[in-house]
Parts: structure tokens; C-alpha cells; sequence
């Protein structure tokens, strides 16, 4: 672990922290930040709640859309990509009768929460090796008559594959396309999500682009503006989008009062250079990794994100739920934190790079592994 830079977060110094991309990792400045935002609403709540948060909150979305690169009345803060999810379903009335195709290689929370309306998730389904237009074709496939809308990822988060949302969303209009990029800002160089064809679009910010949990941006095209609201009706009632989603109630507000300072802390931490140095990073620690375990690089097909990467671990390791569960396990005993996979009864191994993170960090790991997968030859 690069100590001069880990100094900045809280991480705890015992672990292998290799696994930034499911959580993130808050700066200390940014917690401090947000630590103050929610001390000035409590020295004078009426004043804050009626004066002070209105015009705070509209520079935080600003902040959130600059950062995407999309005008400030096009993007709403909402609390992650989950919400952001719930937000688009509630807002074209996805219920029974309907479809919704996601993906093999999405979270499952958009399919729980297609589900959870009545309505049928439909699954567009791709291998690891495959090319970009088997993905595309896939997912025009899974379209039906009654499919009211396609959720996407822009970076899936099983297996950190970049995917071609621009050509999805040709190809199936004039179904709208939601895309579900939690691993995107802060991460992803060269994005323009208004060229992008689709009509939704939600990204975390507290994943790579430092901000504290639950703050994520959700930009809308045009022609749906007027018909997306949040899932709490308050005091922003009546306000068009996206300042309809600033003044939700009593919630705790903090997280996106300091986006700013989150964003803030990305630049200092060296911006795109920094993401292209973690990506060469990764790159090694991954081959130091598949040299230890004897499993071959992935060859070329979709394209893997900068700073998320898998491995595979051998046969018959992580292959179910129940042993990449038991394989965790082990990893976190041993002082790693980072997450097999099983998916499509395969196992994985996903790696992440982050500031913070050093050549040792993978060496450590490479070095450990072959032990810790023998210990646990015999779990499920």
C-alpha cells in the first residue's frame, strides 16, 4: 500500500484493500466535509432546511453534472444507482404485462426491482469472450412487443466489462435504454453521455470519484424530463426535474452537500492521470496474480474497464454462490479484501486498483493464494 497516499483515507492498515470499485473508499477530508455540512444543519435546522440547503444542493447537482460532462438541468442527485433504477420504472410505470430486458452480466437489483412491479425480467445472455456485437445482438433479441425497457451497464460489475452502450440503444429504439453505469464516473476517460443514444443514464460517485456513499448522478433525456419523479414526494413537489429531487424531507442531505469536496479530492488525487496509472497497475497485478494461478489472460473480445479486471481462478474453485462465498471468507481472514466471483458457474477473482494500491499489494496476494485455495479444496 502507498502509504503517502493511504494517509488520505481510513483505511484500515492491516488489510489488502483491493476491492475500491464495491464501495469505494472516502478521503478523510471529504468524511470531514461532510461532517461539517451536517453540523451546520443542525446548529440551525429551520435556517438551513428553509435558507441554506435550496441553493447548496443546486451547486452540488452542478458540480455532479459538470463532472459527467452534461448540462446542470439535466441531472438529478439521487442516493445510487439502485434508486436511480427504482426512479426510471416508477416514472414509465413499468408493471404487470410488461418486459424489462437486463443483462447475464448485470447487478441483480434491477432485475429484483423490475420484479418487484409486476413485471417480467427478461435476460440478454453473453459470454465472457464474446465481441462487442454479440452483445449487441443479444440484447435485440430479448426485445419483444413488450418490452418497455432495456437496462444496460456501462461497466458490468461481475465481470468488468466496458459495453457497447451507443450501439444497444441503436439497435433497439425506439425501446428506451437505461444505463446502469455505477462503476462510470471518476473511472471511465472519453465519456459523452448525450451522444451516447439513450434515455437514461445513473453512475455512482461514491465508487471512484471519492464522494461520500449515497450520492449518484441520474441524467434523463429531454423528452422524458417531464415525466420523472422521485420516489418521495416533499417539499420539492411541484419544482421541475431535476430540481424536483433536491428536498426530499428530513433526509440526511450530507453525502451530496460534499460531492464538491469529493470531486475535489479525485482532481488532487491526479485525475485521469491517476486513473491511467491505477489501469497500468492492474494490468501488472492481474498477470502477477494469473502467473500464480496458472489460468490463462482472457483474449480479446469486449473491452475491460481502466481499474476493475477479473481473473479466473481454477477449476472447481468459487464456481458456486456457496464457495465464492467460503472463499471470501478465507481471503479476509488472511488480511485480502477482494471478491471471487461465480458467475455462470465459472469462478472469478475481481480485482481493483485505486490510488492507494502498490505493486506489493498484488504480489501479496499472488504470493498467498495458491495456500488459500488449497486450505479450501474441500469447501462447496
Amino acid at each position: 500500500m502507498r502509504r503517502d497516499i493511504a494517509d488520505l483515507f481510513e483505511l484500515d492498515p492491516r488489510l489488502t484493500h483491493l476491492n475500491h470499485g464495491a464501495f469505494g473508499a472516502v478521503p478523510r477530508a471529504v468524511r470531514e466535509a461532510q461532517d461539517r455540512a451536517r453540523s451546520a444543519v443542525e446548529r440551525a435546522p429551520m435556517r438551513a432546511f428553509r435558507d441554506e440547503l435550496p441553493a447548496a444542493l443546486e451547486a452540488a447537482r452542478a458540480a455532479a453534472a459538470a463532472f459527467v460532462g452534461v448540462p446542470a438541468d439535466t441531472a438529478a442527485l439521487v442516493r445510487n444507482v439502485s434508486e436511480g433504477v427504482a426512479v426510471v420504472l416508477s416514472s414509465l410505470e413499468v408493471g404487470p404485462g410488461d418486459e424489462v430486458v437486463v443483462s447475464s452480466h448485470g447487478y441483480p437489483t434491477a432485475a429484483y426491482a423490475v420484479q418487484s412491479r409486476g413485471a417480467t425480467a427478461t435476460t440478454a445472455t453473453f459470454g465472457l469472450g464474446d465481441d462487442p456485437h454479440d452483445v449487441v445482438d443479444a440484447v435485440a433479441r430479448a426485445v419483444t412487443d413488450r418490452t418497455r425497457l432495456v437496462i444496460i451497464d456501462h461497466i458490468t460489475s461481475p465481470t468488468a466489462l466496458v459495453l457497447p452502450v451507443a450501439e444497444v440503444a441503436a439497435a433497439v429504439t425506439p425501446v428506451p435504454v437505461l444505463v446502469d453505469a455505477a462503476h462510470v464516473p471518476g473511472a471511465l476517460p472519453g465519456l459523452v453521455v448525450e451522444a451516447l443514444g439513450v434515455d437514461f443514464w445513473v453512475g455512482n460517485l461514491h465508487k471512484w470519484s471519492y464522494t461520500p456513499r449515497s450520492a449518484a448522478v441520474l441524467w434523463v433525456a429531454p423528452h422524458h424530463r417531464d415525466r420523472v419523479r422521485p420516489l418521495v414526494t416533499s417539499w420539492s413537489h411541484g419544482l421541475p426535474f431535476p430540481a424536483s429531487f433536491d428536498l426530499q424531507g428530513t433526509v440526511d442531505h450530507s453525502a451530496w452537500l460534499a460531492v464538491p469536496d469529493g470531486l475535489a479530492a479525485w482532481h488532487a488525487l491526479g485525475g485521469w492521470q491517476q486513473v491511467e496509472r491505477n489501469a497500468e497497475l492492474l494490468r501488472r497485478g492481474a498477470e502477477h496474480v494469473r502467473t500464480a494461478l496458472g489460468t490463462p489472460s482472457p483474449r480479446a473480445g469486449i473491452p475491460t474497464a481502466p481499474c476493475l479486471e477479473v481473473v479466473a481462478l481454477p477449476p472447481g474453485v468459487a464456481e458456486t454462490p456457496e464457495g465464492a462465498a467460503s472463499l471470501w471468507q478465507r481471503l479476509y481472514a488472511a488480511g485480502f479484501v477482494v471478491p471471487p466471483v461465480s458467475f455462470a458457474g465459472r469462478g472469478l477473482l475481481r480485482l481493483a486498483a485505486a490510488p492507494y494500491n502498490d505493486e506489493d499489494d498484488y504480489e501479496r496476494l499472488a504470493d498467498g493464494l495458491p495456500a488459500l485455495l488449497g486450505a479450501g479444496s474441500s469447501a462447496p
